[in-house]
């Protein structure tokens, strides 16, 4: 993956070698973490910028690069059976150089394997996706202080009751965007639900804490923590391997599946920022997060300002799943108006081209930046399955009334495209899902594609596909991810020059919604008349 944004005072194709400790000069407010880069002087980035920072990974890429190293995937065993151990120890790392040799690890036998886990690494893909969350971390209780769960709380939702509330307290640094990412609300509950993963987490500063070394100029501390229990958890990663691949030496962790989420059904999050928009009737064309220019500069140095709303940028995602998918939502105190296809009026329309990852302070003079690096693979699109609710009653009228059979649906999340939010409901920022069935009716079949617009940010009518026409060209799956990807790049609307090649003119139409004449979902004469309407989809 190419990454956008740069580093200020990196050079190009900036590899990193290795990893060291954590410091603090006596009259600077935040923490850096040694680095070593193969083409540059500089030995020292924030540790706020963790979310980009793994051995052997490229910053500043001129063109896309996969880090050196080899791919493994192994299962991770019971903590128990985990050593303490460090980079020394394994003998795959060849850099001398600075603290790398003395950084903490995890060893532990998977699948044949001895492996040698660093632990910050380890953090790094747990916890630190995000910049928030690494200036939270040498925080004395941190979470404690800038949020409160609220189990069983009182709701007059009855579609989508809570199970808990999660409250952002009016002393949360804890940006409101990311809160836009369903990835960050599942993570976030996983920490302050779980009590072993919370713990986790608070080991950071405990260890930070107690042996953290001081000097008249400097404080430094070396990394560790204690983990949650990760047994049964699947790994993907790369790094180095010795000649028998016997031995693994992990620079960076790419994904984690499987990791155990509390049994909770419902979620909501409540931020003190949160500002509702009302869903619109007219068509929107969609927008995007408050962002910078094209490329933008990340300081190594400067503070964050106070003054200046917290854009949004990305780096490499890693990619969670957990056992368990609840529904999530956000949770607003007040409304306002929204006019079709613009943004937040709170939030700037332009920003500097220069941004820090740390939280605001007095001493900023650059806006901050809110680093997303979260990939979330959960699969929960069924939870969304009532969202679909007027179109299944459609479909059950064709099939009792009409003699139309149907496949089991497909539902879908829409995949993020670029930096607009239409992959997102505008009312809560639940995800944008498509449902899919395939029909048949008078020997003929049919796939019907529909989008939810529950939030009317959008009229968009369902696409109905001859089953025929497809046939000699491949699976309508094999097509999905690219009538989606034109979906949400076309303003919103289906990409009829792409199903004219596809499958001809003549062999895909759009059929309208019906309209209602109340807010919400349809009555049962108006689902009636839509279904009538679908019966003409065999005439030309």
């Amino acid at each position: 993956m190419k990454q956008v944004d740069r580093f200020k005072k990196l050079p190009d194709n900036a590899r990193i070698q290795a990893m060291g400790n954590l410091f603090k000069y006596n009259d600077r407010l935040t923490w850096d973490i040694g680095v070593r880069i193969d083409n540059s002087t500089r030995q020292a980035l924030k540790f706020s910028q963790l979310p980009y920072l793994s051995r052997q990974v490229v910053l500043n890429q001129t063109v896309a690069a996969i880090p050196p190293g080899f791919p493994v995937e192994f299962i991770l065993p019971d903590n128990t059976l985990w050593q303490l151990a460090t980079v020394k120890d394994c003998g795959l790392v060849k850099f001398k150089a600075g603290d790398e040799q003395s950084q903490y690890c995890f060893m532990f036998e998977s699948e044949g394997k001895t492996i040698y886990l660093p632990q910050l690494e380890l953090a790094r893909a747990l916890f630190f996706t995000n910049n928030y969350f690494a200036n939270a971390a040498l925080v004395s209780n941190a979470l404690d202080f800038e949020f409160d769960v609220e189990h069983n709380p009182s709701s007059d939702d009855e579609e989508f009751p809570l199970d808990v509330l999660i409250n952002a307290l009016p002393t949360t640094n804890c940006p409101k965007i990311l809160f836009d990412n369903e990835g960050f609300r599942y993570l976030l509950a996983w920490v302050l639900l779980d009590s072993d993963v919370k713990s986790s987490f608070e080991s950071i500063y405990k260890y930070f804490s107690q042996e953290l070394i001081k000097t008249n100029k400097f404080k430094r501390w070396t990394f560790r923590f204690d983990p949650p229990q990760l047994k049964g958890v699947k790994t993907s990663a790369r790094g180095w391997k010795s000649p028998d691949e016997n031995l693994w030496f992990i620079n960076r962790i790419e994904a984690l599946e499987n990791l155990s989420f509390p049994d909770i059904a419902d979620i909501g999050y409540f931020h003190p920022n949160f500002s509702e928009n009302k869903p619109s009737s007219s068509k929107g064309t969609g927008g995007t997060y408050p962002q910078l220019p094209t490329q933008r500069e990340i300081d190594e140095e400067s503070d964050g300002s106070s003054d200046s709303e917290s854009a949004l940028i990305f780096c490499d995602a890693t990619l969670i799943n957990f056992n368990n998918s609840p529904r999530t939502r956000k949770v607003y105190a007040k409304a306002k108006a929204k006019s079709a296809g613009k943004e937040d009026e709170e939030k700037p329309s332009t920003l500097s081209p220069q941004v820090s990852t740390d939280d605001s302070n007095s001493r900023g003079d650059i806006p901050r930046a809110t680093v997303d690096g979260l990939g979330d693979q959960t699969d929960n699109a069924h939870l969304y399955l009532n969202k679909f609710d007027s179109f299944f009653k459609m479909l059950e009228i064709l099939e009792k009334e009409y003699g139309v059979k149907q496949s089991k649906p497909v539902v879908r999340k829409l995949p993020e495209i670029g930096r607009s939010k239409s992959h997102l409901l505008t009312t809560d920022s639940s995800p944008r899902c498509i449902a899919i069935v395939r029909i048949e009716y008078q020997r003929e079949g049919y796939f019907l594609l529909e989008v939810d617009t529950s939030d009317r940010r959008a009229s968009i009518a369902t696409k109905v596909i001859s089953a025929r026409a497809l046939q000699p060209i491949g699976l309508l799956r094999d097509f999905i991810p690219e009538i989606e990807r034109r979906l949400l790049s076309n303003q919103f609307s289906w990409p009829k020059k792409y199903f004219d090649e596809l499958v001809g003119e003549v062999n895909h139409k759009s059929i309208p919604h019906q309209q209602s004449k109340n807010k919400g979902s349809l009555s049962e004469e108006e689902v009636k008349r839509w279904a009538v309407r679908y019966l003409s989809i065999g005439k030309r």
